[in-house]
């Protein structure tokens, strides 16, 4: 299962490693399920390949899935779709007509005139989310003990807390975000879930100066 950009680091995949994992399943036969989901929200100049757009090779042995949730902000929609080799699709669609069973018909028509339309609202919010990350990065980055890569894709930075733990007497990633949330009003998702229990995760989907406000009180927190 490929995801790029990630959640939750917003890194990329480069041309050259997903040719390198594309031609390695083609060689033993592995499916590709790549998660194209924030394919469109990348920032900065980096771009963003579709690992099956490389090749007929790659591409026959890629299951695409993608939805709306991210790219038209529709997340309370719930769509979503998959797209590759028909056999595989049929049977997605058997499994999920007798477990989920299907979406309701307005949520189909919303997702129909969001991929259909007028797409210019599309870079809008990319620069949108781009500006607050050029914002928030440097800010975020400041704040003492916390360890941060710029992503390039996405909308989440996902900075190394270790030394900033460690500052403030904490071992479990849990208690320190909790302690956040508790003490500074600010809710971060824990890396533990993702296998990073020494990270975080700080969501940038939302307005430029209650990011702001979120930062300041977090190093507030870690200055106290």
């Amino acid at each position: 299962m490929l995801n790029s950009p990630s959640n939750p680091t917003g890194m990329i995949y480069s041309k050259e490693e997903l040719q390198a994992i594309g031609d390695w399943a083609v060689e033993h036969d592995i499916l590709i399920l790549a998660d194209d989901i924030y394919g469109r929200l990348v920032y900065n100049g980096n771009t963003f390949t579709p690992i099956s757009s490389l090749s007929d090779a790659i591409r026959k042995q890629t299951i695409v899935i993608n939805g709306v949730s991210k790219t038209y902000a529709m997340t309370g929609w719930r769509v979503g779709f998959a797209v590759g080799d028909p056999e595989i699709i049929s049977g997605m669609a058997k499994i999920i007509s007798q477990t989920t069973s299907n979406l309701t018909a307005v949520s189909q028509y919303a997702a129909i005139e969001a991929l259909t339309g007028d797409q210019s609202s599309i870079e809008e919010m990319r620069q949108a989310f781009e500006e607050r990350l050029n914002t928030i990065y440097p800010l975020l980055a400041e704040v003492p003990g916390f360890e941060v890569i710029k992503p390039q894709g996405a909308f989440y930075l996902f900075p190394n807390v270790k030394k900033a733990m460690e500052i403030k007497g904490y071992t479990d990633v849990n208690d320190f975000t909790n302690a956040i949330l508790e003490e500074a009003e600010v809710a971060l998702v824990t890396g533990a879930g993702f296998g990073a229990p020494e990270n975080i995760r700080f969501s940038y989907a939302t307005d430029l100066d209650t990011l702001k406000e979120a930062v300041r009180r977090i190093k507030a927190f870690m200055e106290k």
